[in-house]
């Protein structure tokens, strides 16, 4: 026995023994051993038949894994510096250092909660002091009353640039439940005819004369939009930020500082 604290071995007296005294002792021993084996052999499992074990381990015949989706080229980038600003009717400063884009449509209730809620604070803050210039862009989605507006409204800014934010927010004024009956184009002359300085006479004929060049026109702004990840309205684009979706006026202002504060 081995002192494990001191590492001293200390041996006890050993006994002389004959080999018949070592008979039975070796005897147990030997039955002990086969006992102990045949538990062991036992609770193994049955050996399995050559490749059996690869076949369990393979995935069911009728699984089929699907194939991976071909990788998507990504769209163009939502970039202000990218949009087309030519005969677009807009408010500000024509040289503001800051344009947003303002996708739209006439009949949709949430344009009209923004024009409520966010355009003016837009205006006093940003418009009013040079900063910014709001250019209007077509997204009339919601119907042919949709598309009778669009039309009206560029035939307005063709006619009378400086009147087109009072009609513009008029029209909205007006606007009732989405196409629920008012915006037809008797409705919309009778509106242009309440506000000052707009020739309606004008207006009226561009909208027969000009129909084609306007429908071409709103088209291209909805598809300029579309592939800017505009998918609704209200949609503002500030820099390289697309919102989409009506927006607290603070997320809108932010975006708007930023790009000021890169100037």
């Amino acid at each position: 026995m081995t002192n494990q604290n001191t590492n001293e071995t200390h041996s006890a007296p050993v006994a002389k023994l004959s080999g018949r005294d070592l008979l039975t002792p070796l005897a147990i021993i030997v039955a002990g051993l086969m006992v102990s084996g045949s538990i062991v052999w036992s609770s193994r499992p049955p050996p399995q038949p050559a490749g059996l074990e690869s076949i369990a381990a393979a995935p069911p015949t009728d699984t089929v894994a699907s194939p991976a989706e071909p990788a998507q080229p990504p769209g163009p980038a939502a970039d202000i510096a990218k949009v087309n600003l030519q005969g677009e009717p807009f408010i500000g400063d024509a040289d503001a250092p800051v344009v947003v884009a303002y996708w739209f449509d006439y009949q949709c209730p949430f344009c009209r909660e923004t024009e409520e809620t966010i355009l003016p604070d837009l205006i006093k803050d940003y418009v009013d002091t040079g900063k910014v210039r709001i250019v209007f862009k077509d997204f009339e989605f919601l119907g042919p009353d949709s598309q009778t507006a669009g039309a009206a409204a560029r035939a307005v800014w063709e006619t009378a640039p400086d009147k087109f934010r009072a009609w513009h927010k008029a029209m909205f004024d007006k606007q009732d439940d989405e196409n629920a009956g008012w915006g037809k184009k008797d409705d919309i002359i009778a509106l242009t005819k309440a506000i000052a300085g707009i020739d309606v006479a004008k207006v009226e004929e561009l909208m027969t004369s000009r129909a084609a060049d306007y429908d071409r026109a709103m088209q291209t702004d909805e598809a300029e939009g579309n592939g800017m990840g505009v998918e609704g309205t209200p949609a503002f684009l500030v820099g390289k930020q697309m919102m989409v979706g009506a927006q607290p006026y603070r997320v809108l202002k932010a975006a708007i500082d930023e790009v000021l504060s890169t100037m």
